[in-house]
C-alpha cells in the first residue's frame, strides 16, 4: 500500500493523523530554482504567506475539519507530491469519472454521481459512493502537476486563442480550440481545459476531491458551499483559500536538466517534424510548450466524457515543462515513458508521427533526449 493509502485510512478508522505531511510545517522557502521554490524572491511577509499555504495543502483534513461525506482524498498532497509538494501523482490516485450516454452518439456524467465517483465516505454522514448500473465505462483521469501553474495563468486568452483553429482553416490536419467556458472565460487548467484559473481550480478541488465546502463567491461558482456534514459552512475560511490560491500561484515549473549535444538535435527535430505546433515553446511569454487548446491525438475507437465543449477525445495540450519529473503520462497515465506517450500519439498527430517515425534511430533518440531535459 502506498503512503497516500495510509493518510486516507488513518484518517477514515480514526487514528488521527500519520504524519504532519511531507514537510514540515515550519520548513523555510526552497532557494530559487530548487523544486518546489517561488517563481521569484519574496518579501518576509510573502515568505510566511506561501508557507501558510503550503502547510494547508500539506495538511490531513479530517471529519471534525469537514472532510466528506464523500471524498477521493484527505488533504490536497495526497495526488500532488510527486516529485514535491504540488506535484503530480501516480495511477493509485487517479480520479474516475463514469460515463453514460447523451442519447446523442456521446457520453456525459450520470446525474447520481456527477462529475467524480468519490472512493471514500466519511462517518457518520457519508453514504459509500455506487456507480449506477447505466454506466458504459469509467475514465481515468491522472492527477497533473500543480508546478508552474501561475505563469500558466498568465498567459492571456487572447494568446490562447489567436492559436485557435477550429476547422482546420489552413488545412494541415490540427485544428485546435480554445475552450469557451462562458461569461468571457476561456478555459486553460485541467485535462479538458474546464477551469479558468487556480481560484477556481482550488475551489473546484476542493469540494470535488476532499468534501471541503468552501465560501460563497457571486463571481465564481465553482466549489461546493454547503455539504450535509455537522461541520459549519463554510470549512474552509477565504483567508485560508486565499492562502493556498497565493502559494500555488508562486510555485515554479521544475528547472530544465544541461542541455547536451543530442539534445539540442532533439529541439531542432521537435520542431521540424511539428512537434511544436501543438507545444509551442513559448507562449505569451512563458516557456510551457503547449497551446493550452484542446486537440484530439487519440485513436479512433476511444471513447472519453464530454465537459462542456470539451467533446470525448478532446484534451488540453499538457504543458511539456517538468516532463520529465512527470510519469506516468497520458491523461490516464497509461504511458509509463516519455517515448511510450510520445508514440502513443494519433488522430489530429498522424502527421507528426508519420514524420517522427521518418527519422533515423539515432534522430528519434535525439527527440526522446531533448524531452527528457524538460
Amino acid at each position: 500500500m502506498s503512503l497516500r493509502g495510509v493518510f486516507v485510512i488513518a484518517t477514515l478508522v480514526g487514528v488521527g493523523y500519520v504524519t504532519a505531511g511531507i514537510v514540515p510545517p515550519d520548513a523555510p522557502v526552497p532557494a530559487l530554482g530548487e523544486l518546489g521554490a517561488p517563481i521569484r524572491s519574496l518579501s518576509a511577509a510573502e515568505e510566511a504567506r506561501f508557507i501558510r499555504g503550503r502547510a494547508l495543502f500539506n495538511r490531513d483534513f479530517g471529519v471534525s475539519h469537514g472532510v466528506g461525506p464523500v471524498f477521493n482524498g484527505d488533504s490536497c498532497r495526497a495526488c500532488h507530491q510527486d516529485p514535491v509538494i504540488g506535484g503530480g501523482g501516480g495511477r493509485d490516485v487517479q480520479v474516475q469519472r463514469p460515463a453514460i450516454s447523451d442519447g446523442e452518439g456521446g457520453f456525459t456524467f450520470p446525474p447520481e454521481t456527477g462529475p467524480l465517483a468519490q472512493l471514500h465516505a466519511a462517518p457518520p454522514n457519508g453514504v459509500q459512493e455506487i456507480v449506477p448500473e447505466t454506466v458504459a465505462f469509467v475514465e481515468k483521469r491522472n492527477s497533473p502537476t500543480l508546478l508552474g501553474l501561475g505563469l500558466v495563468e498568465q498567459i492571456s486568452a487572447a494568446a490562447i486563442q489567436a492559436n485557435a483553429d477550429p476547422e482546420d482553416g489552413d488545412e494541415d490536419g490540427i485544428f485546435g480550440i480554445a475552450h469557451d467556458l462562458g461569461g468571457g472565460l476561456t478555459g486553460r487548467l485541467g485535462w479538458k481545459a474546464q477551469v479558468p484559473d487556480l481560484r477556481s481550480f482550488v475551489r473546484d478541488a476542493m469540494g470535488e476531491e476532499m468534501g471541503i465546502t468552501v465560501p460563497v463567491d457571486a463571481q465564481n461558482n465553482f466549489g461546493q458551499t454547503a455539504d450535509t456534514d455537522a461541520v459549519p459552512d463554510p470549512e474552509l475560511t477565504n483567508t485560508e483559500l486565499e492562502d493556498m490560491v497565493f502559494f500555488l500561484a508562486l510555485l515554479d515549473f521544475p528547472r530544465k536538466a544541461p542541455a547536451t549535444t543530442q539534445s539540442q538535435l532533439g529541439e531542432t527535430l521537435f520542431t521540424q517534424i511539428g512537434c511544436a505546433q501543438c507545444h509551442i515553446p513559448t507562449l505569451d511569454g512563458v516557456e510551457l510548450y503547449s497551446n493550452l487548446l484542446l486537440h484530439d491525438v487519440l485513436e479512433d475507437e476511444f471513447q472519453g466524457v464530454t465537459q462542456g465543449e470539451a467533446t470525448s477525445g478532446l484534451y488540453r495540450t499538457p504543458p511539456l515543462r517538468g516532463l520529465r519529473f512527470g510519469a506516468p503520462y497520458f491523461h490516464d497515465g497509461t504511458s509509463e515513458t516519455i517515448e511510450d506517450a510520445v508514440r502513443r500519439h494519433a488522430g489530429e498527430a498522424t502527421g507528426v508521427m508519420a514524420a517522427f517515425d521518418a527519422l533515423t534511430a539515432a534522430e528519434q533518440q535525439a527527440l526522446l533526449a531533448f524531452l527528457a531535459t524538460l
